[in-house]
């Protein structure tokens, strides 16, 4: 049976990963044009990135993640979770986005071949000591 849990959690995690993979390529909301007017560099763990904050055309003061510095123009789109985000643009972007999703629904795949494998397995063995 944990190998069907490991099929349910890779499947869910697939679905995530899809849904942040579209929404940094082609995000659902209009694009909108952002002025920078700060960054600062934010340190997580090993990895830092660029936090700036920024106005859209009617005023609203909006933050995202880009290497920008202020004055700069930047099409921000608004992601599903609310936050803005610059849309990543060309093959390796929409490859980048889609190889985890696809990843993780192999190895679902692979779960599910092997918990039918264990059901059959457990299955046939009763029907032996049935006899």
């Amino acid at each position: 049976m944990l190998w069907g849990v490991l099929a349910a959690l890779c499947l869910g995690a697939a679905a995530v990963a899809l849904v942040l993979g579209l929404s940094l390529v082609a995000p659902s909301g209009p694009v909108e044009q952002v002025t920078v007017s700060a960054c600062e560099t934010r340190h997580a763990g090993r990895n830092g990135y660029v936090q700036c904050d920024g106005l859209l055309a009617d005023g609203t003061r909006v933050s995202l993640r880009h290497d920008g510095h202020p004055g700069e123009h930047v099409a921000a789109a608004k992601t599903p979770w609310g936050s803005y985000t610059v849309p990543m643009r060309g093959f390796m972007a929409w490859t980048t986005a889609l190889a985890a999703p696809a990843a993780l629904l192999l190895v679902a795949v692979a779960c599910t071949g092997a918990l039918r494998r264990a059901v059959r397995r457990t299955r046939d063995r009763a029907a032996v000591n049935l006899r």
